[in-house]
C-alpha cells in the first residue's frame, strides 16, 4: 500500500506544474518534501529491499518507494525534516549502489 501511495505521490509531483499546485492543507504538510535519487546499479527486489532497509533507518524517512525501472528511490521525508545530499549518497553507497544525481520537490 505505501508503494502505490508513493507511486500515486511521485506521478502526481511529476504531472502538476508547481505553480498550480493547490496549497497543502497544514503547514505541517507544506514542510514535506519527496526526494528522488537517481541511482546506478539496482536490478532487482533484493537491491530495493536492500535500499528501503537502509533508508528507512534514517529518523528522517516518512516513505520510501523503490522504482527498479528508472533507477530511482523515491524518499518522502517527514514534515520539517531534511536530508543532505551528502547524507543520500552515503546510504546509496551502503546499499551497494551508486549515486548518479538528488531531486527534491515539495510534497
Amino acid at each position: 500500500m505505501l508503494k502505490a501511495a508513493m507511486t500515486a505521490l511521485a506521478l502526481s509531483a511529476m504531472a502538476t506544474p508547481l505553480a498550480l499546485a493547490e496549497a497543502p492543507a497544514t503547514e505541517e504538510a507544506a514542510s514535506a518534501t519527496l526526494l528522488t535519487a537517481k541511482v546506478n546499479g539496482m536490478v532487482c527486489d533484493f537491491c530495493a529491499q536492500a535500499v528501503t532497509a537502509m533508508f528507512g533507518k534514517d529518523e528522517a524517512v516518512d516513505g520510501i518507494h523503490v522504482d527498479l525501472d528508472s533507477g530511482e528511490i523515491h524518499v518522502m521525508l517527514k514534515a520539517g525534516a531534511s536530508m543532505s545530499d551528502a547524507r543520500v549518497e552515503e546510504l546509496v553507497t551502503k546499499s551497494g549502489y551508486d549515486l548518479v544525481e538528488v531531486s527534491r520537490v515539495p510534497a
